[in-house]
């Protein structure tokens, strides 16, 4: 086994240097490792427990892994996981644990390859090095299960593991991350550092040890879609203000309004604007004379965002109502994430539009992007089914090179080309016939929509045959792991959004272990998507979800030329001239339109990218400047230690009462004062944000503007902090037991939650106003 794969590895290396793909690493040179730790496996395996665990415990050297130690870690390791999991980890899957250890950091395995395997054993490397290691996943669900399925194995190292989730209370969290590996949804991490930054003492914080900050090791699982489809996500940390802003009034005259009267949507669908006959209409309403004076920026504001959601963010495709409220479906998951918010205003339109009570966004006290929480680690490594696809962007974005490792079996799936008709008309009765010629064989499929509309459409046309089914989608996400698990079973036709219920195996035959056989000779699972995704990574994160581990298996996408992703992106379809009788078009220049759409997208999707990253990073260098001011404040010992924030009368004062209350004081007092100034900024940020689009007017540069009134508003701030807490300390009533800051009017929020902006459905309310805008004023 070790030269065949062996074989495959060099051929798989021999291969990207010939096309020269960016971003991707030859794993050549690692092969080595492998096979030397192959030629240790007899005598290893004749260890008995205790001899195999002195060995184990004998790697932990505290110090980085050496070419001879990580060679004995590799059989060492595969020889318990066998013991512990009945698993023979295969050549391939110690190649990749080489590599996230040695050498590019991030791979690439296909579905089924033994990921959560593979994640196991680097994180017993890193932990046997000294390091401390969190393996990050996208939801509760996968942190639980990888934890418990682990932990088992890490003992035979000495090495203590926990998990943290979402219902983990703060004592329960300060306790398992304290261990030496975490598993973690990535978000609950970030949430962690966000309420971390405002507490006011080391010992009550849950991500701080001894040590500093536990942020070392990360080892993401399904990287590509942390780095980049959800690396811009801002997590937020909120307290309530008591302001909650509604609107309901300007909802029901957009209800009103009709498309080419009242507004105008552009060919993409991510922009409204008004028309000289709506902005009327809405200066009507309103009773103002002119939106665009200065002093009706709010109303301008209130009537775009009204405008926009009514009339593009759709209702079973962005989000759901459920439970009485909005509840946003993640473009990249295709499901509803917990804990999630659109941003600038949008959020409080879609709930008026719905009729339902309006929620408080809160203060916003402080903020960060998934992407800064990541890059925050000194170390980060990854594993995911589809990141060759992207490995441009994760090494433009983050300097990270993809290994692509081989399959431990031949993949045997076939994958069709697309199916491609002339309108969705033609495609879905297509579709249809070809989900009933599959089913009345027994293979099992698996059918992906892009939203939840689509997948209830396709549910209810099944239902209506009578063809028994079961739907994945956001409705019914809790159930997912268990519905996932269930799709290779013989006759089983599950409906799916996008990639829901991933890190979790579609074994064929299901929990019947007796039908797999049965199942591999009717060809495997078939896999069918509904329309391509913004980006072929996407489409081939679908299509992995058959030929797992050497199995048989099928894929095709059926698409349409009116399909959204051809008429937002690329509308200008050239002329169809070869339509057979049952719309399938054959023309290649319009099939390599749609390929083009793609392009199209995937492009929008790295520019905007881009743009972000330029935009947060600023904000993130001002953060690391707060940061610091909060560390000086909080490892001082005596006020004395603070002579640069407090004043002289302030020290004279404070040094009446005892020394430690003294400390606790001006302490509290400036933290305090530094927090609230930290959250005001953020909340000019977020203005200088909304009013720079009116730099296009001018044709400014948004950006380097954005920069340059940034600083201006950070110059002062730490001035404002010593101020407010010179008038605090000097002025206010000080008794043996120090300040009573509620006393003095410096009351924190009784309440506090976190959530994820999530992005919205089109290029934002505002981007698009201006920019519409500005194209009217140039002429």
């Amino acid at each position: 086994m070790g030269r065949e794969s062996g074989w495959r590895s060099r051929l798989t290396g021999a291969v990207a240097r010939l096309r020269n793909e960016p971003g991707t690493a030859d794993l050549t040179r690692l092969q080595p490792v492998v096979e030397r730790a192959n030629a240790r496996r007899d005598e290893i395996a004749e260890l008995d427990d205790d001899e195999l665990r002195a060995a184990a415990e004998a790697l932990r050297t505290g110090t980085e892994l050496d070419d001879l130690e990580l060679v004995e870690f590799c059989a060492v390791a595969r020889e318990i996981g066998r013991r512990v999991w009945n698993l023979d980890a295969y050549d391939v899957q110690l190649l990749a644990v080489v590599n996230m250890v040695r050498g590019s950091h991030v791979v690439d395995m296909a579905t089924g390859e033994g990921k959560t395997l593979v994640g196991a054993l680097v994180a017993a490397a890193y932990s046997c090095a000294g390091r401390r290691v969190h393996v990050l996943s996208v939801n509760d669900y996968l942190a639980r299960r990888d934890a418990e399925w682990s932990a088992g194995f890490f003992s035979w190292f000495g090495i203590s593991c926990s998990g943290v989730t979402s219902v983990n209370t703060d004592d329960e969290r300060r306790e398992a991350y304290r261990a030496d590996v975490v598993y973690a949804p990535v978000h609950e991490v970030g949430f962690d550092l966000l309420r971390d930054r405002r507490r006011t003492s080391r010992s009550a914080m849950v991500l701080h040890h001894e040590g500093g900050d536990v942020r070392d090791v990360a080892v993401v699982d399904e990287i590509d879609a942390v780095l980049l489809d959800e690396a811009l996500v801002p997590l937020v940390l909120a307290g309530d203000s008591g302001a909650v802003h509604d609107g309901r009034d300007l909802a029901s005259l957009m209800r009103g309004f009709r498309l080419g009267r009242d507004y105008e949507v552009d060919d993409e669908r991510r922009n409204a604007t008004f028309t000289d006959v709506g902005l009327r209409a809405v200066e009507r309403f309103l009773d103002v004379d002119n939106l665009f004076e200065s002093d009706q920026v709010g109303h301008l504001t209130a009537a775009n965002l009204a405008l926009h959601a009514e009339v593009l963010v759709e209702r079973d495709v962005d989000y759901l109502v459920r439970h009485d409220r909005v509840e946003i479906i993640s473009s990249s998951r295709g499901r509803t994430v917990d804990k999630q918010r659109w941003p600038d205003g949008l959020q409080t339109a879609v709930e008026v539009k719905e009729g339902l009570a309006v929620s408080s966004a809160g203060e916003v006290l402080d903020q960060i992007l998934i992407r800064a929480l990541v890059t925050g680690y000194k170390t980060v490594t990854g594993m995911s089914g589809s990141a060759r696809e992207a490995a441009g962007q994760i090494d433009e974005f983050y300097d990270l090179k993809i290994g692509v490792v081989p399959p431990a079996k031949p993949n045997i799936r076939e994958d069709e080309p697309d199916r491609l008709y002339a309108d969705a008309e033609y495609r879905d009765d297509a579709l249809f016939a070809f989900l009933a010629e599959v089913h009345g064989t027994g293979q099992p499929l698996l059918i992906g929509t892009r939203s939840v509309a689509t997948s209830e459409y396709w549910s209810d046309r099944l239902a209506k045959e009578g063809i028994e089914h079961v739907v994945l989608n956001a409705r019914n996400d809790e159930e997912e792991a268990g519905i996932i698990a269930e799709a290779g079973r013989r006759g089983a036709v599950t409906v799916s959004t996008q990639m829901a219920g991933r890190g979790v195996d579609i074994v064929l035959g299901g929990s019947d272990a007796s039908s797999s056989d049965e199942v591999r000779s009717l060809g495997g699972l078939c896999v069918v998507g509904i329309g391509r995704y913004d980006s072929a990574r996407l489409d081939r994160q679908l299509r992995g979800r058959a030929g797992r581990q050497g199995d048989p298996g099928t894929s095709v996408f059926f698409t349409s030329v009116d399909d959204d992703l051809v008429l937002e992106q690329a509308p200008d379809v050239p002329q169809i001239r070869d339509l057979a009788s049952d719309g399938q078009v054959e023309t290649a220049a319009v099939r390599k339109h749609v390929e083009h759409a793609q392009r199209v997208a995937a492009g929008k999707l790295d520019q905007i990218h881009r743009k972000t990253v330029r935009y947060n990073e600023i904000v993130e260098n001002q953060r690391a400047a707060a940061l610091q001011w909060r560390d000086v404040i909080l490892d001082a010992t005596t006020p004395d230690d603070l002579g640069d924030w407090l004043s002289l009368e302030a020290l004279e004062r404070l040094d009446e009462i005892d020394s430690s209350v003294a400390m606790a004081t001006a302490s509290n007092v400036l933290l305090f004062h530094l927090d609230q100034a930290w959250a005001e900024h953020l909340a000019d940020l977020a203005g200088l944000r909304e009013g720079i689009h009116l730099r296009i007017l001018g044709r400014e540069a948004p950006l380097d503007e954005f920069n340059s009134l940034a600083v201006n508003a950070f110059r002062g701030l730490r001035d404002r902090v010593v101020e407010a807490a010179d008038e605090t300390l000097t002025t206010a009533e000080l008794t043996d037991e120090g300040i009573d800051l509620e006393d003095a009017g410096l009351r924190r929020p009784t309440t506090t939650w976190t959530y994820m902006v999530a992005d919205t459905p089109f290029a934002t309310a505002e981007d698009g106003f201006f920019s519409a805008l500005a194209k009217t004023i140039r002429g």
